[in-house]
């Protein structure tokens, strides 16, 4: 008898792709049962059902329905921490940043509707969504500073990281909300560009060569 030939173990490049697909068709399904049943009254075994998968399935991808309306924190960091860790030695954090900012921006271009539904979704929870999202962006300035903090490595002071992710969370935010009501088709990646260089054009005005106004 021969024994029966292995399967060759499957390329990593078609591993991720299927893993994507996966992921956004779960995230395409639940987001349009949340807005037809409500969240509320969604489950993930409705969810798992309307993706075609098992709901260990869904499970692997996501941790809970919050995280597909809210978006996967961990695996944001995951990606975020990945980003700056590329990035030369000694590059400015803010550089870092703009870097993990940009990266995300492209991800994002490409999920448009979803996003535009997601931010609709949001918007009719009212008071509960606004709450969920303030403590979401506090979570993520935290998290951003304190990855910053890992790959920098220079001393420099907590206050000074956490302002910076401040900044640069607050800006990515104003640039999603702005992109999602745009119908020009300009390109997150670009709107966010644009009001980085406002703002970094604003900063330059009220330092100048005086320094900051009270200041001597």
């Amino acid at each position: 008898m021969t024994a029966a030939p292995a399967h060759p173990p499957e390329p990593a490049d078609r591993r991720r792709r299927r893993t994507a697909r996966t992921r956004a068709g779960i995230e395409e399904a639940a987001l349009r049962l949340f807005t037809e049943r409500g969240f509320d009254h969604t489950t993930v075994e409705q969810i798992a059902e309307a993706a075609d998968i098992a709901p260990r399935t869904f499970f692997r991808h996501f941790p809970s329905k919050d995280a597909v309306l809210f978006g996967d924190s961990l695996r944001e960091q995951e990606r975020m921490r990945a980003v700056l860790s590329a990035r030369p030695p000694g590059e400015h954090p803010m550089r870092k940043l703009a870097a993990a900012m940009f990266d995300t921006a492209e991800r994002v271009q490409a999920d448009r509707e979803q996003h535009l539904l997601r931010a609709r979704l949001l918007e009719s929870l009212e008071a509960t969504g606004d709450y969920e999202s303030h403590l979401l962006h506090r979570r993520w300035v935290h998290d951003v500073a304190a990855a910053l903090a890992e790959q920098c490595g220079d001393g420099r002071p907590e206050p000074h990281l956490y302002t910076w992710a401040m900044l640069m969370m607050t800006c990515f935010g104003t640039a999603m909300r702005s992109w999602l009501v745009r119908t020009d088709g300009t390109p997150l990646p670009e709107v966010l560009s644009a009001l980085l260089e406002d703002t970094a054009a604003g900063m330059r005005e009220i330092t100048g060569d005086a320094g900051f106004p009270g200041t001597s």
